[in-house]
């Protein structure tokens, strides 16, 4: 089995998720830093950049490859998770929430989010679809 090979590009990984701030700095540099909402466009740049393992899971949630293809089929739909410091070796990007606005559930939509996210360890369906995997 092939070991995944990360990205280090730290600065260009962390300017696409939006975290700013020198891990250096940090009191503890084996600390993560969550990221805000990103879309299918930006998970795609993290996979095709190898910031992100495409099969990595959050414990039981679907693959970050099943993420993005059900992200690409919704474009609607946002992830969120964390990145890992540079200076530990679990180095990673990891997705721990899908997540959708009120505005855009729809009945059939919704029914599909629910069943894709079904493994999910707090899953929220009203008014916006929720799911996050511990």
């Amino acid at each position: 089995m092939n070991e995944f090979i990360f990205n280090r590009d730290v600065e260009r990984r962390d300017d696409l998720l939006g975290i700013r701030g020198e891990w250096a700095a940090l009191k503890n540099s084996h600390s993560v830093r969550d990221f805000d909402y990103i879309d299918v466009h930006i998970l795609k740049e993290l996979i095709e950049n190898k910031y992100i393992d495409p099969l990595d899971t959050q414990n039981e949630s679907p693959s970050v490859e099943e993420m993005f293809l059900f992200m690409n089929k919704y474009p609607i739909i946002r992830a969120k998770g964390y990145a890992v410091s540079p200076f530990r070796k679990d180095y990673r990007v990891s997705i721990d929430t899908l997540f959708v606005p009120k505005r855009f559930v729809s009945r059939r939509f919704k029914q599909e989010f629910l069943s894709f996210c079904a493994s999910a360890d707090e899953l929220t369906a009203k008014p916006r679809l929720h799911a996050w995997w511990d």
